[in-house]
């Protein structure tokens, strides 16, 4: 699951969505389903003005998670202001096997709390 917000830096969705593609391709059964979630689920526009439509909304998203992706991007700087995705991001990572994040998606992850107590590194 790949997680979005307004003014995303594209290539921050765009690069983790092809690797877990690739990955979900060279597995006998296919070891990936990738979704992109935002918002209220419309489309978002990019930083490099590309518009992405997300499968989901964020609060359409329940269950197990097996592998949470935070991007990252210019938008960072009004979504750590997002106290609903903020919120989500803290309840989601709790049902995540795995969360990371991309690039700046790192202070998302650091103003959830999810980083507290962690080591972590970034570019």
């Amino acid at each position: 699951m790949i997680v979005a917000f307004p003014n995303v830096q594209s290539l921050d969705v765009s690069g983790p969505a092809e690797v877990f593609s690739l990955a979900h391709r060279a597995a006998p059964s296919g070891a990936y389903e990738i979704e992109l979630v935002a918002g209220d689920g419309g489309a978002i526009l990019t930083s490099s003005v590309l518009q992405l439509m997300p499968k989901h909304s964020l609060e359409a998203c329940r269950g197990p998670i097996d592998t949470l992706v935070v991007a990252g991007g210019a938008g960072v700087r009004d979504a750590v202001a997002d106290e609903r995705l903020i919120a989500w991001l803290r309840l989601a990572s709790r049902r995540a096997r795995r969360v990371a994040s991309v690039c700046t998606g790192a202070f998302l992850l650091a103003r959830a709390g999810i980083l507290d107590g962690r080591r972590a590194t970034t570019h």
